[in-house]
């Protein structure tokens, strides 16, 4: 099928799953873009491989897919149902709805997941990106009612800064859990996905994402190249659109060559 065109062969028939999927996730790919390039097909999205790269770490036996932010367009020709058909290994695929104007608008993210009956979806929304601002009401209806429909079997998903639900004293300068953000998450959930919109510099985020590793946790955050600062210079930094750590320590991801536009990795939990 033509890569253009995979999205109108089909109807999508996928219901919305009201409850969380139970999800064991033991083989994860990791996927990253630049998302300053708009594609082959005119968008600044995934769409435009997202059969190829899918079809790529199948092969490579991953049972769940982790795509950076900014993910994808919706729109009435693009029929995600199309690129997972056929698939053998993967079980899940995370992706988040957005719209692309004048600026990047983050809407739904969506956890497309296999069932005994099909594909089916299961989403929600960020719901803060900083504590400055956020009052305490929020941050305690985060954790007392969202968490809940963010533990997903043995991982777990904060989307982008609500990672920042952990917070760093400088007074005592270590992190603390004085939401009750990561207490909230099972023993039993071991990966905390962390997909991202932008590459977060400040210090305070690698100590966060240490801790949210801690008990022998694995936080794994993805992000897309290409945000400019203030004066317009480009901090993708040298490394891979991404950080791992477990038990507070900072580990590789296996890097796939592809002639896709895009940075590939794969991560395998040997006890997740």
């Amino acid at each position: 099928m033509n890569r253009k065109d995979w999205g109108n062969a089909k109807k999508s028939n996928m219901a919305n799953t009201v409850s969380a999927p139970c999800l064991n996730i033991t083989k994860l790919g990791i996927v990253s873009r630049d998302y300053r390039r708009k594609y082959e097909n005119g968008y600044r999205d995934f769409s435009h491989t997202l059969p190829d790269v899918l079809k790529l770490l199948d092969k490579k036996g991953c049972d769940a897919v982790l795509f950076s932010l900014f993910s994808i367009i919706p729109r009435e020709t693009l029929r995600i149902l199309d690129a997972l058909g056929g698939l053998k290994s993967i079980k899940a695929v995370f992706l988040e709805e957005f719209q692309d104007g004048g600026k990047r608008d983050a809407g739904r993210y969506v956890v497309y997941h296999r069932t005994t009956k099909g594909w089916s979806e299961y989403d929600f929304h960020q719901r803060f990106a900083t504590l400055t601002g956020t009052p305490r009401r929020e941050l305690d209806d985060f954790v007392n009612e969202e968490m809940k429909n963010r533990i997903l079997g043995n991982c777990c998903v904060l989307l982008c800064g609500e990672t920042n639900g952990v917070k760093y004293s400088p007074k005592n300068k270590r992190v603390e859990d004085p939401f009750g953000v990561r207490a909230t998450i099972p023993s039993k959930t071991k990966l905390v996905l962390n997909p991202i919109h932008d590459r977060m510099t400040r210090f305070e985020m690698k100590l966060k994402r240490q801790f949210l590793s801690e008990k022998s946790r694995w936080v794994i955050s993805v992000w897309n190249k290409g945000k400019e600062d203030k004066n317009g210079k480009v901090r993708d930094g040298k490394n891979p659109a991404w950080t791992v750590f477990h038990n507070r320590k900072e580990k590789n991801v296996d890097l796939i060559q592809n002639q896709l536009g895009l940075e590939i990795g794969v991560l395998e939990f040997k006890k997740a």
